[in-house]
């Protein structure tokens, strides 16, 4: 069976043509991309997805952003919800070009003590606001600090000269940030000089673990984590540093990373232990297959979302909705006159914290 596919509102550096969607689909399926799409996968970066108002629309949540049914049909994602046939749950992975964590983390590894010898620990990170997460890690950095030097090569904290490629490409023709293929091998080869890796998400979400913990992994530097409260369901807790393991009390943590510094014989015995638990689902891919295959042997029949139009519960392109007859003069004139108040109230705010601040 033919079947025309769109991709939209994806992350910077997402391939249409190589991704593990794709793969999946391309198993059963004759693919094509297309702008007139029977099915379309949407991500959090943005709301074209709302063009396709007669597509089947597939979330995928490549970012720590929980589906809305009421914007799409289906949705997969690391998270463990269950929404009957709707929901299909993958393990962490990425979109970076890493290799099938099976294949670099499934076994126990081989260490010596040449591993001890390394520099002590890094810090690599370019977000210092997005997310609770992101102030946490600073602060965290600077109070080990204290202990011994921490290398910090990127934007945060910077200290060093840059060791890791540039994640990002500017056009400057264009002005627009362009993903750097060649940045995650960099970062491997950055990170394996390195006993530790500070290892701190955006943000504490249940099921949300993502290269800033896999990478050290895979890089044999002992991760210090903070983030998914239920990282060990798939990671092994005996191969990194978990700071819920200490009530996330800091102090606790920075003295358990001093001794495993200190005695090589713990470091040792952490670094070589298999990353992966047994609970990782290594042939995940072959039931994502069978998900697709499912949506794509009912039709293209979108599910009736949001039926009793409650503003709150969805994106709504209104556009769409007067072409479709659903949205009347009345209507627009509200949401108009609705959208026009915020715009002022903002504007208003800002000139009298603007005129208190003396600017």
């Amino acid at each position: 069976m033919k079947i025309h596919v769109y991709f939209t509102d994806m992350p910077f550096g997402f391939d249409v043509n190589k991704n593990c969607f794709m793969q999946a689909l391309r198993k059963r399926h004759e693919v094509e991309i297309s702008e007139e799409p029977d099915f379309v996968f949407y991500s959090a970066f943005g709301t074209e997805f709302l063009r396709f108002q007669h597509a089947v629309r597939i979330f995928l949540a490549v970012e720590p952003v929980l589906p809305n049914f009421n914007d799409c049909d289906y949705a997969i994602g690391p998270f463990k919800l269950s929404f009957g046939e709707r929901y299909f749950r993958t393990p962490p992975f990425l979109n970076y070009g890493e290799e099938e964590l099976g294949e670099t983390l499934w076994k126990e590894r081989m260490v010596s003590q040449e591993n001890t010898g390394r520099k002590f620990c890094n810090f690599v990170y370019s977000n210092a606001h997005s997310g609770e997460g992101a102030k946490l890690r600073s602060a965290f950095c600077q109070a080990l600090s204290n202990y011994r030097h921490i290398d910090c090569p990127g934007e945060v904290l910077h200290n060093m000269e840059d060791k890791i490629g540039t994640r990002y490409h500017k056009n400057d023709h264009l002005s627009e940030k362009h993903f750097n293929g060649d940045w995650m091998q960099s970062k491997l080869n950055f990170l394996q000089d390195y006993k530790f890796s500070i290892a701190f998400e955006n943000c504490a979400m249940s099921g949300w673990a993502t290269e800033k913990l896999i990478h050290p992994l895979m890089a044999k530097s002992i991760p210090i984590y903070w983030g998914d409260p239920n990282v060990t369901e798939y990671f092994n807790e005996k191969a990194f540093v978990n700071c819920a393991n200490y009530g996330n009390d800091f102090e606790a943590v920075i003295r358990r990373v001093i001794e495993l510094d200190r005695n090589d014989a713990q470091y040792l015995e952490m670094l070589r232990q298999r990353p992966l638990t047994d609970a990782y689902p290594l042939h995940w891919k072959d039931g994502l297959a069978d998900f697709l295959s499912s949506i794509i042997e009912r039709g293209v029949r979108p599910f009736d979302k949001n039926p009793i139009g409650f503003p709150s519960m969805t994106a709504q392109d209104d556009a769409a909705l007067c072409r479709d007859g659903k949205m009347g003069l009345r209507k627009i004139a509200r949401n108009t006159s609705g959208c026009f108040k915020g715009w002022l109230d903002y504007k208003m705010n800002r000139g009298r914290k603007r005129k208190a601040n003396g600017k």
